[in-house]
């Protein structure tokens, strides 16, 4: 009788310790899995597509440059329950590309300009909760100019995603100095027009979510974009996180 009760013990304890590593392997295995945020740049210009992405029912943010023809969509992708940022151009080392936008943030502007123009871009994108550059390959060099912008930021409770266009921005750094909370992001992924090189670069994001990293993915308004989404939304889907999920914050 003893050692009935002695073995029964035993199966007693390795029963708790099989469960114990069970749940060990398990917490550890969902603690470590990473994630993917989308960032949809340059919206305000085509309808169709605006459309398109209005109803694709997931966690991905949408980045509005000010004074566009649709800018007052970003009203209805609020409504929606999507994180709306503003895109706001910003002077590129590139001077063609400097010559289409009213609000262009420039290193030449004064602080009192700098405020004046972002706050009209306020005015275009009410809703928005974040900030991401437009082009700004020279504007996000200048520490000066990336302060006044951060201390806008912090004013209006925005966060700030750079989206680093030039290998020398400052502006992650400069949010952290300001405890504006920021994210980085890691890959384009449309820098070639075709479906199938989208769709490969969200894949090599999936891997990536799967071996436990948060990748930052920016795309642009287009149907491309779009389609290449939708063919992996069930692949994407348990991976995808909002940005502000994603966020960085500095003490």
């Amino acid at each position: 009788m003893a050692q009935k009760i002695i073995n029964l013990l035993k199966k007693g304890c390795a029963l708790a310790l099989f469960l114990s590593i069970l749940f060990f392997t398990h917490s550890s295995f969902a603690g470590t899995k990473g994630s993917i945020s989308i960032i949809i740049d340059d919206m305000g210009y085509d309808y169709y597509v605006m459309q398109k992405f209005l109803e694709i029912d997931l966690p991905i943010a949408f980045s509005f440059i000010p004074d566009t023809p649709f800018d007052y969509m970003s009203n209805d992708f609020c409504k929606k329950g999507y994180t709306v940022m503003l895109h706001m151009p910003s002077e590129s080392v590139t001077k063609s590309l400097n010559v289409n936008y009213a609000l262009l943030l420039r290193v030449s502007d004064s602080k009192e300009e700098i405020f004046d123009k972002l706050n009209k871009a306020l005015k275009s994108i009410p809703c928005a909760s974040g900030f991401n550059n437009h082009m700004g390959s020279m504007f996000l060099q200048s520490e000066e100019k990336m302060t006044d912008t951060m201390e806008f930021l912090k004013q209006h409770n925005l966060f700030f995603v750079d989206s680093l266009t030039s290998p020398n921005s400052v502006g992650y750094k400069v949010a952290c100095k300001y405890h504006v909370d920021y994210a980085v992001r890691d890959m384009f992924i449309d820098n070639k027009k075709r479906i199938n090189y989208v769709k490969q670069n969200l894949l090599d994001a999936i891997k990536l979510a799967k071996q436990g990293k948060n990748v930052i993915l920016i795309g642009h308004e287009n149907i491309i974009n779009y389609e290449a989404i939708i063919h992996l939304k069930g692949k994407l889907k348990p991976y995808l996180r909002d940005i502000k999920e994603n966020l960085k914050q500095c003490q």
